[in-house]
């Protein structure tokens, strides 16, 4: 992966928001291009490695999520990481500032959040997704430009919330 200092990062809005351990670090980044958002929550190593991450991506007016459009979400963390609870860590952080940031999300908790298509081994399943009926919606032109249309699974902000609560 990448480095929390690289270049291609410099457009991002980035702060330091966890101390995991002293090797172990959180970071939250923020970019607004054209409506288009990007959340990011990292983590990295004490040299800003970057170990994992998890994101929601999707298109705004006012703020992230009032314009319709669909909000996708990925995830990866290194091998040596995996199943050792830092993915929650990663999206309870990532709700947190959503709330922080958009406070009437804490009353929309409805809010769907897609992802493109399942090659997680079972993760998104465990986590709460569940298939989307919008799935074919991409294949018919009637409704290609809904949210969530070709999107393979979904969950809401709400219930991605309890998960990582749990």
């Amino acid at each position: 992966m990448d480095n929390i200092y690289d270049s291609h990062l410099k457009g991002y809005s980035i702060e330091k928001v966890r101390e995991i351990t002293r090797d172990l670090h959180i970071y939250y980044s923020f970019k607004n291009y054209k409506n288009s958002i990007t959340r990011i929550v990292y983590l990295t190593s004490v040299s800003g490695d970057l170990l994992g991450y998890f994101s929601i991506e999707g298109e705004g007016v006012n703020h992230q999520f009032d314009s319709g459009k669909t909000n996708q979400l990925n995830i990866e963390i290194e091998d040596n990481y995996q199943g050792k609870g830092f993915t929650k860590i990663l999206i309870k952080i990532m709700i947190e500032k959503i709330y922080e940031d958009i406070p009437e999300m804490i009353e929309r908790g409805d809010q769907m959040l897609f992802i493109d298509a399942d090659a997680s081994d079972g993760f998104w399943d465990r986590i709460g997704m569940i298939e989307s009926q919008r799935y074919g919606y991409g294949r018919n032109p009637k409704y290609a430009n809904r949210e969530g249309a070709g999107y393979e699974k979904y969950i809401t902000l709400h219930n991605l919330h309890k998960y990582s609560l749990s």
